[in-house]
Formats: C-alpha cells, structure tokens, sequence
C-alpha cells in the first residue's frame, strides 16, 4: 500500500516552522500523514567577559530554559511534549570573552487544523531565546520570567 503524501498545508506549516527554528536552533521534523512531526533544539546563549562569569550564568541560563520550556507546554495547551535541557561546554573566543549555550529539545506534531497554539508558541519561545541572545539576562522581565 502506498504511503500518502504529505497535504500541501502540511508542507507550507514545516516552511514556516523551519524558518521559525532557524531563528536560534534547528528543527528535524517527519511527515506522518495526517500529522507532522516535529522535533525542536531551541538554543539559549549567553556571552560573557570571563569563564568565571560563564561558570556561574549556567544555573540561571538552565533555569531560563525550563521556564521556556514551561510556557511552551502551556501556550500550546500541552500539545508540546515536556522538553530536555542539555548544557553545552563553554566556548572561548580568540579575542576574549566566553560563550555558553543551553540546548532545549522538544517534540510535538501539528495537523492540517491543529497547529496554531503550537505555532505561536514556539514563535514566542524562539523570539526569546534570539533575545536573550542580544542582550543577554540584563533585559529579561522584571517578573523573572522570560521576557515575550
């Protein structure tokens, strides 16, 4: 029996996702008709002056990605499966300065008419993470949770 191809709606939503994705992280996704799956690394960055700096940003750059991860279960009225966070080891730079960066995974699968709370709620948690990207933890809301 033939596998059914992906619907065109399907194929236009994974564009959409992958340029969403592509903001701060990458997307590996699966056509399983009617659903697409899809299967997020969203990464949180912070530079810093001195490793030290870098060694202590870790436990609050974690905790920013369980909070992301958080309000992505919640904004898509846990359509998103609960994610992972993975800290990568801090990254010198030739010309000074430290790099660390936490990847957050997470899964979820939309169809033709059940996509929009996902979409928009990965839209806001990749808005975040580009964010923090540039301008790091000083500009983060004055709740303590992340800005967006």
């Amino acid at each position: 029996m033939p596998v059914a191809a992906p619907s065109a709606k399907l194929q236009a939503l994974l564009k959409e996702f992958q340029q969403v994705a592509g903001m701060a992280g990458f997307l590996n996704h699966g056509f399983d008709p009617p659903q697409l799956r899809l299967q997020f690394t969203l990464y949180g960055r912070v530079r810093t002056g001195t490793e030290a700096e870098a060694m202590g940003v870790i436990p609050r750059l974690q905790a920013w990605s369980e909070a992301v991860l958080q309000k992505l279960r919640e904004d898509s009225a846990g359509a998103i499966l609960p994610g992972q966070v993975l800290v990568a080891p801090i990254q010198a730079f030739q010309g000074g300065g430290y790099t660390v960066v936490v990847n957050a995974t997470f899964a979820t699968k939309v169809t033709d008419s059940g996509y929009f709370k996902v979409k928009t709620a990965v839209l806001a948690a990749y808005q975040e993470a580009v964010r923090l990207r540039e301008a790091g933890f000083e500009a983060e809301a004055p709740s303590g949770e992340p800005a967006g």
